[in-house]
């Protein structure tokens, strides 16, 4: 199981992301102790936290007629990557991340751009390798987004310890809504967001969310999961695993659909390499 599965609020093996750790909790009400929209440096001079997160890089790919590269889904993986940063506090999340993320309650899940002000990564390993993320469900009507896709942590491993992420399949929901607030302009919206050939950039250089905002999320409780294997978004997961040296040609589902347990064959960069961030972010 992996070590980060709490910072997710993992349920089974399918997360559904809007949560995360808030600053401070107080008789199971959140609290906030700081201005929400504190960045650590201007956008421009933000660069992806190596040191602290380690050298992995995030593969993405999508249905067949979703763009990677429209506003709509740059939101997604701006999401999704800066979430698997917020762990490490809000320094190190992405620009802009914790600006657009809802305000927080007792009813409602906090979401995981609003990162916690810690800055004690002591117990947050780093990974190399590669996180394998894609978006199944892209719509945009007005003023308004909605996203459903699903990432999976197998191809990482642990830089200290070189420990695989995950031992069974890694199989992780997202779902989000974001709105455009009345009035605004997002000044994305028509820009070339293809970085150049040979360029490009691990992470954003700039608020890849302004000025969309993301709608809350309801809590909710524990539900009985279906076997793995009739899970869609671990059926893709299923798909990446031969694209992950260490775990080619496993089989990562009992006969009765659960999980089974996964046995690296290879590690280090030949098990699980880093692959180049795809798509790459434009330089802003």
């Amino acid at each position: 199981m992996t070590k980060l599965a709490t910072a997710f609020c993992a349920v089974g093996v399918v997360v559904f992301t809007g949560c995360s750790t808030p600053d401070t909790t107080t008789g199971g009400t959140v609290v906030t102790t700081s201005d929400p929209s504190a960045t650590a440096v201007a956008p421009d001079d933000y660069r992806y936290p190596v040191d602290v997160a380690g050298p992995y890089n995030v593969v993405w790919d999508a249905a067949v007629d979703i763009d990677l590269h429209s506003r709509a889904a740059e939101l997604a993986r701006g999401y999704i990557e800066s979430c698997q940063l917020s762990i490490f506090g809000r320094a190190v999340a992405y620009p802009g991340a914790a600006a657009a993320a809802p305000a927080s309650s007792p009813e409602n899940a906090v979401s995981c751009l609003y990162a916690s002000k810690s800055t004690d990564y002591t117990a947050k390993p780093a990974f190399y390798g590669t996180m394998y993320a894609t978006i199944l469900e892209l719509t945009r009507t007005g003023n308004q987004i909605s996203a459903r896709g699903c990432y999976t942590t197998n191809g990482r491993a642990e830089v200290e310890t070189h420990e695989p992420d995950r031992d069974t399949l890694s199989a992780l929901e997202f779902t989000f809504t974001a709105r455009l607030p009345d009035g605004s302009i997002d000044p994305r919206e028509d820009v070339n967001r293809v970085a150049t050939s040979g360029t490009g950039t691990r992470a954003p250089q700039f608020d890849v969310f302004y000025p969309w905002k993301f709608d809350t999320v309801r809590r909710k409780g524990l539900t009985v999961q279906p076997p793995l294997i009739e899970v869609p978004c671990a059926q893709w997961a299923a798909t990446k695993l031969d694209q992950v040296p260490a775990y080619s040609g496993q089989i990562p589902f009992t006969p009765d659909g659960f999980a089974a347990e996964l046995t690296p064959k290879l590690f280090g960069e030949q098990g699980f390499p880093t692959l180049p961030q795809t798509p790459a972010w434009p330089a802003p």
